[in-house]
């Protein structure tokens, strides 16, 4: 057990979750402008002037510098299912920014969706990384799944329904996903100079952007319940993916691992479905509160 990088891991995790309920409780709450890129500026011209916005701000950052250490001890398998639990600590901050207790059903699963991906990334868990890796490999990756998350955003862009909220999930996860990789290849990097003078650092910049721009614009459309858990789901998954094709981790295979793979699978699905529900029913966090102060 690597117990340095899981430590840090799971302070990043309660960071993550600060950083997610603090800027969601004011993202929801701003008025909601004009789509595209007039209104994505509105919005932050707005949030930029909200306290909580900016202690969130605080919180994603230190969670940042979190992230990068504990992927500098250790693999992107072991690293990001911890990391990823920080989806539970985003419901329980959110309800208590709310002044309220967690709904005990929607926060029951929340943990059923938190656990089944770690469960499932357990069985799925790789090797540590070989400090080498492909760096055609990790490029092509980074385009391919850009391409596809961009693809999948102008779609819920497009969506005027509460599945919008489930494909901005999806696009957050490939984007989080990939800066998590881009974070691994930067960490591995032999120098300081070396990281500066490669494209990852500037794949990893752009990356953050994009990623930070795309949560607002969700928090802003949809309920925590609507997109956070499909993106915790996509983003671990993505990152092992890198791990496995670019640094060379290599699988684990055996039916006591498979067996957890499928255990952790229908957990996961079985928990988003469940919360989609709860969406529906406007039984979710914070729904209602979102609504009264636009009105």
């Amino acid at each position: 057990m690597n117990a340095p990088a899981i430590l840090v891991a799971f302070l990043d995790a309660i960071a993550f979750g600060a950083s997610t309920a603090l800027m969601h409780h004011s993202a929801s709450r701003a008025p909601e402008g004009p789509g595209g890129a007039a209104g994505l500026l509105h919005l932050l011209r707005h949030l930029a002037t909200q306290p909580k916005w900016l202690a969130g701000i605080g919180a994603s950052l230190a969670g940042l510098g979190l992230h990068s250490v504990a992927l500098a001890l250790g693999s992107l398998a072991v690293v990001q299912p911890i990391v990823v639990t920080g989806l539970v600590f985003a419901f329980v901050f959110r309800a208590f920014l709310d002044r309220r207790w967690p709904r005990p059903r929607l926060m029951a699963w929340v943990v059923v969706v938190a656990a089944g991906i770690a469960v499932f990334l357990v069985g799925a868990h790789s090797s540590e990384s070989s400090p080498d890796f492909s760096a055609t490999s990790a490029l092509v990756f980074v385009a391919v799944a850009g391409l596809l998350a961009a693809a999948i955003w102008w779609l819920a862009t497009k969506t005027a329904t509460q599945r919008a909220g489930l494909l901005m999930g999806v696009a957050g996860g490939l984007i989080f996903g990939m800066i998590a990789s881009m974070i691994k290849v930067v960490t591995s990097s032999v120098s300081v100079w070396a990281a500066l003078t490669t494209w990852p650092i500037y794949a990893l910049a752009g990356l953050g952007a994009a990623g930070f721009l795309s949560n607002q614009y969700a928090y802003n459309r949809a309920p925590l319940s609507s997109s956070l858990p499909v993106l915790n789901v996509i983003n671990p998954v993505i990152a092992v993916t890198f791990g496995i094709l670019v640094f060379n981790e290599a699988p684990s295979s055996g039916p006591v691992l498979l067996v957890l793979e499928v255990i952790g699978l229908v957990m996961v699905l079985t928990g988003v479905a469940f919360l989609a529900r709860e969406d529906d029913e406007r039984a979710g966090d914070g729904d209602v509160l979102r609504n009264a102060a636009r009105t």
